[in-house]
């Protein structure tokens, strides 16, 4: 009877021991977390219909692409299959 109780007690502190240890992970990683700085943010105050009014075709016409970020050596290990217009046949 009292190894079971030794036994249920050692399972009761591994199980807090092991949520404290969770809980301070999750904190740490929280507090290290920063926001990407190569990240714009900015708050919009104008309503989603002001907005369709706005963009019209013409200034949809003029509009130029934003900037993203360009990555060196990002398709290195990848191969894209060849395109081909014909459907396959299934032999």
């Amino acid at each position: 009877m009292f190894r079971q109780f030794r036994r249920f007690q050692l399972v009761i502190v591994g199980a807090i021991l092991l949520c404290l240890l969770g809980g301070v992970y999750l904190f740490a990683a929280r507090r290290s977390s920063k926001p990407d700085p190569s990240v714009e943010r900015h708050t919009v105050d104008n309503s989603p219909g002001d907005a369709l009014k706005y963009w019209t075709a013409e200034r949809m016409r003029k509009a130029k692409p934003a900037k993203l970020p360009h990555i060196k050596g990002g398709d290195k290990g990848k191969q894209k299959p060849p395109h081909t217009s014909e459907p396959r046949n299934a032999d």
